[in-house]
């Protein structure tokens, strides 16, 4: 090649997270499927779910890239900290309360003003007055629409408000009549922690029975004829889509992120009878397993959503095409007209076993994150050189495990407890191990040093073991499967169940081990990835 490349301090192929990668992310856009089921509209599908990396973001990024009439919802712009913080909201939960409902009418109200203003285009009064009357003029005679048709009188003044300031309004609403009726109660939890554990069990519950009067039933069902008015007005416009993403941050009091999220979901289903909109929600695999294990009591159940899920894979040939056009997006402008792939830099044999590429994709969990920060290091590594050698990709992989355990103990710790700790148990063992190797008193022993705050202990069957191992005989056996069910999770190990099957890990299935295919016999196989950081002897 004329011109050779030469790698500097400023060589990389993009950022690996979406929201800082403008430079990239349109230019080197790699669709794989996803991308145009969530575009239709008659599709169910709309919750995107994916671990880490795997490109949620940029593919609803692309969505509001290509249509004018699509907007993210700001979670931090939602006035979500009033809700949190409310002492009516706190007390309701503290007594248990449900509050699904109510949390359904919240994402029903916001979801539905959001799709007006950008179906519409309102941006000020005098929009939002003509596009009303003539919703009113369709619809004012027909009595089956009455109560959606209210529902907008009293909201449209209100369509080009800031978000918090509506979901501000229901919040003290409902405020107003749970104080009327049980301003004395609140008023003794607020002076008194702990007060609703003092509460006798038929107190408690005659308290319950007065609350649930009021977590809007009936603010859902005239957001439910909202929907069945606006279903039957609709017109050959472009469609509107709702995007939502950052469910993973911390834009909520997580006393009740996990419930919101459950009713966000619920929320779904039934808009999509409005016939032009479409809301895509971008979840991250760990967060959906929270929410199922938080939320489990009240009934929620993943199995119910799996026709809205797509669920984000990549193969090995969609991986290797986002690498190349970054790859040449980032050295043909600089340097010439000439294509540069990644076998003109990878040109040397980087281990004993596969081609470089095979190499990169073996110490990934196949995802663009991990190609394009592995990618960055090695040519970090390289600075001053035209290709990356076998020690500078050495190198780069001493620094590119530490950072991906790091990364996996930082994305699962808020779902499986001590996530750390069970991962660093794999420690200078072999790469390939059997189940059995586990099963022994010194689990028990690394266990309990390790064991959680006592909030985890009612919800994790591992350090349910755990606890009744102190006044029980537990078997190592079921240690070993509840540990090597939360290693699988984590995407830590490969389990092999037969030996004409090959290992299978979390990214392959995003589904949890089934554990009752596990026996001492079973293999398995520390990821690659980890390798380095773990000290693990091949």
């Amino acid at each position: 090649m004329s011109n050779p490349i030469i790698f500097n301090a400023s060589s990389r192929i993009g950022k690996i997270s979406a929201e800082a990668d403008e430079e990239f992310l349109f230019e080197c856009f790699v669709d794989i499927d996803a991308l145009a089921e969530l575009k239709e509209i008659g599709s169910p599908k709309m919750i995107l779910l994916g671990s880490t990396g795997t490109g949620k973001t940029a593919l609803i990024r692309k969505i509001e890239f290509d249509y004018q009439r699509a907007n993210f919802i700001q979670l931090d712009e939602m006035a979500l900290d009033y809700l949190g913080n409310s002492d009516v909201i706190q007390f309701l939960l503290s007594i248990d309360v449900n509050l699904d409902l109510f949390f359904q009418a919240l994402w029903k109200h916001v979801i539905l003003i959001e799709f007006i203003r950008l179906k519409f285009n309102i941006q000020d009064e005098q929009k939002s007055k003509f596009v009303f009357s003539q919703i009113f003029d369709a619809f004012g005679n027909d009595q089956r629409k009455k109560r959606g048709l209210d529902y907008l009188r009293k909201w449209e003044s209100k369509f080009w408000i800031s978000m918090d300031e509506n979901i501000r309004e229901i919040t003290e609403n409902l405020e107003t009549i749970v104080n009327a009726e049980m301003g004395g109660e609140i008023e003794k939890f607020n002076a008194k922690a702990g007060y609703a554990r003092t509460l006798s069990a038929e107190k408690k519950s005659q308290l319950q029975r007065v609350a649930r009067k009021f977590v809007a039933p009936e603010l859902l069902t005239d957001l439910a004829k909202v929907v069945d008015t606006l279903s039957e007005h609709g017109t050959r416009v472009e469609p509107c889509f709702i995007l939502i993403d950052s469910l993973d941050e911390n834009w909520i009091d997580i006393s009740i992120k996990y419930p919101l999220i459950r009713a966000l979901i619920e929320s779904l289903k039934s808009l999509r009878r409005v016939p032009d909109l479409k809301t895509v929600v971008a979840l991250r695999s760990d967060l959906l397993e929270k929410v199922i294990l938080e939320t489990r009591d009240a009934g929620f159940q993943s199995e119910k959503y799996e026709d809205y899920i797509i669920r984000l894979k990549w193969d090995s040939s969609s991986l290797k095409k986002l690498v190349n056009k970054r790859i040449n997006f980032l050295f043909r402008r600089k340097y010439n007209r000439q294509n540069v792939m990644f076998e003109d830099i990878f040109p040397e044999k980087i281990s004993n076993v596969g081609s470089p590429f095979t190499t990169l994709l073996e110490k990934s969990l196949y995802r663009p994150r991990d190609l394009i920060n592995f990618v960055n290091m090695c040519l970090e590594a390289s600075e001053g050189s035209t290709a990356i050698s076998r020690k500078t990709f050495t190198q780069a992989e001493r620094t590119y495990s530490a950072n991906r355990l790091t990364a996996m103990i930082e994305e699962w710790q808020h779902v499986v407890a001590n996530a750390g700790p069970l991962i660093n148990l794999l420690k200078g063992k072999r790469g390939t191990i059997m189940l059995s190797e586990f099963c022994t008193s010194r689990l028990l022993d690394d266990l309990v040093h390790h064991f959680p705050e006592a909030k985890y202990r009612e919800k994790d069957e591992l350090w349910r073991l755990v606890e009744d191992a102190t006044t029980r005989n537990v078997e190592p056996f079921d240690l070993a499967c509840a540990l090597i069910e939360r290693l699988h999770l984590m995407g830590a190990i490969g389990v092999k169940y037969d030996p004409n099957l090959p290992y299978q890990y979390f990214f392959q299935t995003q589904k949890p081990l089934p554990t009752n295919y596990l026996d001492s016999a079973t293999k398995i196989r520390v990821h690659p990835m980890l390798h380095s950081a773990l000290g693990i002897v091949n």
